[in-house]
């Protein structure tokens, strides 16, 4: 039974996308949005139910002869906290969805690829086959790219010109170190990769960047972070909230099914992890204090707050037998950033459905009369900014535990520079989101003074509600979800409950003095530097914009010389090819042309005796004198000219002939000998 609900929780969105699809374009769409609301309410409800399954003993199912290798699913409480999490939040963005998207054009189409997209996410978290994972993980990057340019305008499509890009390469790589990973292990389990790589030498730091890579790319990491700040924006503001709150997490998941099990938390690997991890919290809340457009500041928060994450993956490898604290940060933020970024995006999106504006120059001063969304909104800050009695207090909390724990076994420089750039982020966090809720919810704006609060309709705010009710509830009972996570800990051999005492008066310092600190780089750096002139006519800039850009700079520069040296590279091999066939078949001729004359020096002879023969030499006895003999003597001498002539002229033939023909040797061996360079060097690439 239980692999029966397992096959079901799979499917379901797959099958419920087509029957949507087909309900809205025979019947009234409101038969399709209840069709879509029932799916992803029973898929949430299937899950939760599986709970009491899965919390004892791992559900497993194994079908032969799906994606060749076999279809392969696992559900233990691991996986279980991304699956769930992700039908909740599927379940809540497909209600609010039905009143967003009441003006948009092409919304049977957003139904479809937005249930597909749910089916393969959760075949991500479901895979114990590797390859399976990565088959779903591509799956993924094309249903959720057509929900990125869903509007279909110029920015869209460029936005998802760059996101499919991104995908596509790194799903090449992600491939790549698959296919190694497999031809050195010889399986394609995960569960038993910690015992092969065990065996393997240095070639496995190889083998785990290409994975890295491929990964990375979906998880936002630095630098591979350039897709995100222009899709999000782009997305309808439900599509948008999945991206943030869910698609990230499949490269999250992706890096520690890398770290935990492939590299079983390897020190050096773990290391990389977790520098990334610091560069993605810094470079993600600086560049978001700059941004003028709401979604866009949250999109930088989003790859900020994935360097939370990373930062306690990483330190799972560094802290080793004191890694439980590690894990339990690590996944509580994976849920917490899941409920207060989809929070703040449908905050963000409340607004655009009204105003079709979300920069805050153009929409100051909406909010101040808007008691429910000021309310969503400030719920959503207050935990992302780490505010005690918030969800992300907690996460945070265990979080920054864990990065003390390591400053204690490994005490320098080093990990205290690391505790510096976590509290500078958790400040420039508390900056940002008090530039949007200022210049959004406080300040007074003549052209919003009390409009369009009939337009906040319900099926946009009880969503947001619900999720903002989840987020104080966790805040204030933390340890119900600790339980929760208890056997998740357990999947990466950190064993024991932790037993935490959040609120105490060191935690509520430390975070009154990060938000504190933010605080002042809000009054000293972003309302002094970032916003020119004074009263109503004030306005924010982002010199942000003229900076060096990864992707205008670096990625479609380097993109374009590769792709002209791989042009002149296959140009080269190609003309190797014309002159090698074009060579060897004059060869072939000489060669046929010596095959029928085979002895030209045979010809010779017999053609000199031959002359003999006509015109014999006089003997020397009958050879006469005075003037008789010097007229011999001239007819001797023009006989012996006349043969040497022919001879000479012989050779000569002889000799052309032999020198074409080394000619065309020398030049069919520079041409095997050219092939054979380009060759051994595209072997090394590919193999190295």
């Amino acid at each position: 039974m239980d692999k029966i609900l397992l096959m079901t929780v799979l499917l379901l969105p797959i099958v419920g996308s087509l029957i949507g699809y087909v309900l809205g374009k025979k019947m009234p769409e409101s038969y399709r949005d209840l069709f879509n609301i029932a799916m992803t309410g029973l898929e949430f409800l299937l899950v939760t139910y599986l709970y009491k399954i899965v919390s004892h003993r791992t559900v497993e199912l194994f079908i032969p002869d799906i994606m060749v290798t076999g279809l392969y699913l696992k559900l233990d409480m691991f996986r279980y906290i991304f699956v769930w999490i992700t039908c909740l939040i599927w379940f809540l963005t497909t209600i609010y969805s039905t009143q967003y998207l009441i003006k948009y054009k092409n919304r049977n189409r957003y139904y479809a690829f937005f249930m597909l997209t749910l089916g393969s996410t959760i075949g991500v978290f479901m895979s114990e086959n590797i390859l399976n994972l990565f088959t779903f993980f591509e799956i993924m990057s094309f249903t959720s790219y057509a929900l990125v340019i869903h509007d279909e305008d110029q920015y869209a499509h460029d936005a998802g010109q760059i996101y499919i890009g991104m995908a596509i390469g790194g799903g090449l790589i992600l491939l790549l170190g698959i296919f190694l990973l497999f031809d050195y292990t010889g399986t394609l389990n995960i569960s038993e990769y910690p015992l092969k790589m065990a065996e393997m030498g240095e070639l496995k730091y190889l083998i785990s960047t290409l994975i890295l890579i491929g990964f990375g790319i979906k998880a936002s990491m630095v630098p591979l972070h350039v897709w995100l700040p222009k899709a999000y924006p782009a997305a309808p503001a439900p599509a948008t909230a999945v991206l943030s709150g869910i698609l990230v997490k499949t490269g999250i998941f992706g890096i520690m099914i890398l770290s935990g099990y492939i590299m079983k938390e390897d020190k050096i690997f773990s290391m990389i992890i977790f520098i990334g991890g610091l560069m993605n919290m810094f470079l993600g809340g600086f560049l978001a204090m700059f941004q003028r457009n709401i979604k866009r500041i949250l999109a930088y928060s989003s790859m900020s707050h994935a360097g939370y994450i990373l930062v306690g993956v990483g330190l799972m490898g560094i802290l080793k037998d004191h890694k439980a604290v590690a894990i339990y940060g690590a996944l509580y933020h994976v849920v917490n950033h899941a409920l207060f970024k989809v929070l703040l995006f449908m905050g963000a999106g409340i607004i655009y459905m009204i105003l079709q504006e979300l920069s805050i120059n153009e929409i100051r001063g909406f909010g101040r009369n808007k008691i429910m969304l000021k309310i969503v909104f400030l719920i959503g800050i207050l935990a992302v900014a780490g505010m005690p009695g918030f969800n992300g207090f907690i996460s945070k909390t265990l979080l920054h535990e864990a990065l003390a724990e390591a400053h204690h076994l490994y005490p320098g420089i080093g990990f205290t520079t690391a505790e510096i750039i976590f509290t500078l982020s958790s400040a420039f966090s508390v900056a940002y989101l008090l530039k949007i809720f200022v210049a959004v919810f406080m300040e007074k704006n003549e052209r919003y003074n009390g409009q369009y609060k009939s337009q906040v309709r319900a099926r946009a705010i009880i969503p947001a509600l619900i999720i903002g009710g989840m987020i104080i509830a966790i805040g204030v009972r933390p340890f119900a979800l600790l339980h929760v996570l208890d056997g998740a800990v357990e999947a990466f051999d950190g064993y024991g409950h932790l037993e935490a005492n959040f609120y105490t008066l060191g935690n509520l310092k430390s975070s009154g003095m990060t938000i504190l600190l933010g605080i002042v780089i809000y009054f000293g750096f972003v309302r002094r530097f970032l916003r020119k002139g004074t009263g109503e006519e004030s306005l924010y800039v982002n010199p942000a914009l003229n900076w060096f850009n990864l992707e205008n700079h670096v990625y479609i520069p380097l993109g374009i010389y590769l792709f002209e040296l791989i042009s002149d590279m296959f140009h080269f091999i190609d003309q190797s090819m014309i002159r090698l066939v074009k060579t060897t078949s004059e060869w072939i001729v000489a060669l046929q042309h010596i095959e029928i004359r085979p002895n030209r020096f045979r010809e010779l002879k017999n053609k000199l005796t031959k002359s003999l023969i006509q015109k014999p030499l006089p003997s020397m006895e009958e050879a006469p004198s005075g003037e008789r003999a010097t007229e011999f003597s001239m007819k001797t001498k023009a006989y012996v000219q006349d043969v040497v002539h022919d001879i000479e002229e012989e050779i000569y033939s002889l000799s052309d002939m032999m020198q074409k023909i080394g000619r065309n040797m020398n030049t069919l061996m520079f041409s095997v000998f050219s092939f054979a360079v380009v060759l051994a060097i595209a072997l090394v690439v590919m193999i190295y």
